[in-house]
């Protein structure tokens, strides 16, 4: 049996892809990486993902590392889950691949301005909170206006893609974004949450907390 580990801290977005383990349905192990106590650089960890983040994913002896690039990776190798539509196999054909870097690069750096700001500053943090909502704006609006006439990202199909979207915008509404003038993106909320691959997610990674006696702040 192949023998698969997801270097994990329950609610960061290693949570997405443990959801698209769960949505596969591969038995996997977590070691947890409390990045509240700073374990992510430590000379153990690093020796796994230099990068010093997570998520990380090992297959056997290969580190997969990128959230984007390992929900890619998953979903190449087992297409029949549907973590993202079909796409043909020609040049300009990566709608998928772009929607995950988005996810990853642009959307996760202006969420962590709203829910952690003083990761961008070693002074006051206000303006690089407010920048973040700022910058979250046209985005809400964006995922309003799709999701008052789409299910899901792609339409009337689930993919991998709603659960990081929904990751980002839940993430930072705890850092304060208010989702509450977005009734469509709220809406979109609920059908990501009914997924059972999503309640198991959440259930296991509240259990991971649990067991770990990991206590978060305030």
């Amino acid at each position: 049996m192949t023998q698969v580990a997801l270097f994990h801290f329950p609610g960061a977005c290693s949570s997405v892809t443990r959801n698209a383990l769960e949505e596969i349905g591969l038995k996997y192990d977590v070691p947890v990486v409390n990045i509240l106590a700073g374990e992510q650089k430590t000379p153990e960890y690093l020796s796994i993902n230099p990068k010093g983040k997570v998520p990380a994913l090992r297959v056997e002896d290969l580190v997969l590392t990128e959230n984007a690039a390992i929900l890619h990776h998953l979903n190449a190798i087992y297409p029949e889950t549907g973590l993202l539509p079909r796409e043909e196999a020609k040049l300009g054909m990566n709608q998928n691949l772009q929607d995950l870097v988005w996810c990853s690069a642009t959307l996760h750096p202006m969420t962590r301005q709203v829910r952690n700001p003083m990761r961008f500053t070693t002074g006051e943090t206000n303006g690089v909170w407010t920048r973040g909502i700022e910058l979250w704006q046209p985005v809400l609006k964006a995922l309003q206006e799709h999701f008052e006439t789409a299910s899901w990202w792609y339409g009337e199909v689930w993919s991998i893609v709603d659960v990081f979207i929904y990751w980002n915008y839940t993430t930072a509404a705890g850092g304060g974004l208010d989702l509450s003038p977005y009734p469509a993106i709220t809406r979109h909320a609920d059908r990501v949450q009914s997924r059972p691959s999503f309640q198991r997610t959440f259930a296991l990674d509240k259990e991971t907390f649990e067991r770990a006696g990991i206590q978060l702040p305030g």
